[in-house]
């Protein structure tokens, strides 16, 4: 081989080898970035999991200082107030927190569990599903199969739905501000239940008479139990003994968190009694 043509090959050579470098330094960066990207967004995932976790304390706290200050709960109190998307850190140099949330009283939607207490019968317990879910413009046959479950299933929560063929994440969500799955019977809090509820619960009761006891009870809220059973009367109508309530037990705390890539959603099952205000499940999704 001439020398010309040996020189020649060198200088392919070289450039082979200089393209091999440059190809395999890019992939170390790149992996070094990958993994740089990774570890932030596990650290972004971690703060705001804690920054949810306190969140949801300060819940506790709220709901444990309104029992402090009241026996009645109704929709006028500060635990009733959502929370709008609100930056939490301005001008410190950090990267922004955003948080959201709410307090539900669970003890106004119907309380499916209820269902399993012993001073239930069954057959009464499916009346007042069925009734509700009619009213609710859920179909017969979707209601009864919906019914006979909650007879037959001890479900964890509303989202247990999911399982029975037909059930789809619309139809859920659509049931969620009127159904829950509680741990023990409890009567509905006639402050803050819905009109479709108060018409499935107490009989006889129309939903449009359901509506105006909503109206009357928004523009001043019931006093005590004696007090809605008086409004109660005055449409002709009566509750059975322990089905209506004006203070609550359960709550329902919702928190959404966002933090650099994260964004985390917590749903957690309170109860408050005595001093105490515990936590019964939570569930976190990003």
């Amino acid at each position: 081989m001439s020398a010309r043509a040996q020189r020649g090959a060198a200088v392919v050579i070289a450039m082979l080898v200089v393209a091999a470098t440059a190809t395999l330094v890019a992939g170390v960066f790149w992996q070094q970035n990958l993994l740089a990207r990774q570890a932030e967004n596990e650290l972004s995932y971690a703060q705001a999991k804690w920054l949810l976790r306190g969140a949801m304390d300060w819940a506790r706290v709220i709901l444990r200082e309104d029992m402090r200050t009241s026996s009645v709960d109704h929709a006028g109190e500060p635990w009733a107030v959502s929370l709008a998307e609100t930056r939490l850190n301005e001008g410190d140099g950090r990267d922004p927190v955003y948080l959201a949330g709410q307090i539900r009283d669970e003890q106004a939607p119907e309380g499916f569990h209820f269902a399993r207490d012993d001073a239930a019968r069954p057959d009464q317990v499916a009346q007042i599903e069925l009734r509700l879910l009619a009213l609710l413009n859920v179909n017969e046959a979707m209601a009864g199969a919906i019914a006979q479950r909650m007879l037959e299933v001890r479900l964890g929560s509303v989202d247990d739905l999911l399982a029975l063929p037909g059930i789809d994440p619309a139809l859920v969500e659509r049931l969620r501000p009127f159904v829950t799955v509680l741990p023990q019977a409890t009567p509905i809090n006639a402050n803050t239940a819905p009109a479709e509820v108060l018409a499935a619960r107490i009989d006889n009761l129309a939903l449009a008479d359901a509506r105006r006891l909503v109206e009357s009870r928004d523009r001043a809220h019931f006093k005590d139990v004696a007090d809605a059973l008086h409004r109660l009367g005055e449409l002709g109508l009566a509750a059975g003994e322990g089905e209506l309530a004006v203070s609550t037990r359960f709550f329902l705390v919702e928190g959404d968190v966002s933090y650099r890539r994260a964004r985390l959603h917590g749903r957690a099952l309170v109860r408050r009694s005595a001093n105490l205000v515990e936590t019964l499940w939570l569930r976190e999704a990003s």
